[in-house]
Order: structure tokens, then C-alpha cells, then sequence
């Protein structure tokens, strides 16, 4: 089996909705890895995703899993007032145990071409 690498995090239900039927989305799009919270993402290009897969949906946000193409770039981003991290410690992926923003994910490529096409259809019917 191939490997490929995802995102896992948050999207605002129309922007989750425009990036998974293939349809007017971003350029850059900002996944939120703590629903309802905007301190941390990961900024993907679209360029650079190979597919998404839509989860469950709670209060205007929706969970996604962006699979990424070969050799991706993926930026993570920790957003806070430089009064407030000085008053208390900055969140460090590298020295914190915290859920790692990218996942590998071992899956055959066509397979997940298969499950994106499947969930495109599903979502244009609507």
C-alpha cells in the first residue's frame, strides 16, 4: 500500500462543503486543529490537496481530513497577543505531547480518489 499524508482539523461548513465537491475554494485554506478555537492551524495550498473527506458537523464547523499530494508543503501556524504570551507559556508542538496536525495515513491512491469522487457526487445532489 502507498502512504499518504493528511490533515485533520475544522473547517467552516461552507468552506468544508466548497473544498469537498471541488468548487469554488480557496487558494490557501486554514484548517483549525481544536474545534471553535483559531490559536492553532495548518495552512495547506489547494494546490496541494489530492482530496477531502467530509466527518461530523457541530456548530457551523465541519471535521475534515485533507489527503495531500506528494511532497505537500503545510505550514502550522500558532496565532496568540504578544501581551498574553508573555504571561503565559506558548504552546510548542516540539516540547508539548499534543495530537500531531498531519497524520499518515496508509491507503492506496486510487482508493482515495475513489472515496472524494463518492463524497463529490453525494454532495452535488444536494
Amino acid at each position: 500500500m502507498a502512504e499518504v499524508t493528511a490533515v485533520i482539523g475544522y473547517l467552516p461548513d461552507a468552506d468544508a462543503k466548497a473544498l469537498a465537491s471541488g468548487k469554488d475554494a480557496k487558494p490557501t485554506i486554514e484548517v483549525r486543529l481544536e474545534r471553535g478555537n483559531d490559536e492553532m492551524h495548518v495552512r495547506v495550498a489547494a494546490k496541494d490537496i489530492a482530496g477531502t473527506l467530509l466527518g461530523a458537523s457541530k456548530k457551523g464547523e465541519t471535521a475534515v481530513q485533507i489527503f495531500l499530494r506528494d511532497k505537500a508543503a503545510v505550514e502550522t501556524v500558532t496565532r496568540g497577543i504578544a501581551s498574553d504570551l508573555l504571561l503565559r507559556p506558548i504552546k510548542d508542538l516540539n516540547l508539548v505531547p499534543f495530537r500531531p496536525p498531519i497524520v499518515s495515513i496508509f491507503a492506496h491512491p486510487r482508493l482515495i480518489q475513489q472515496l472524494v469522487d463518492a463524497q463529490r457526487q453525494e454532495l452535488l445532489k444536494q
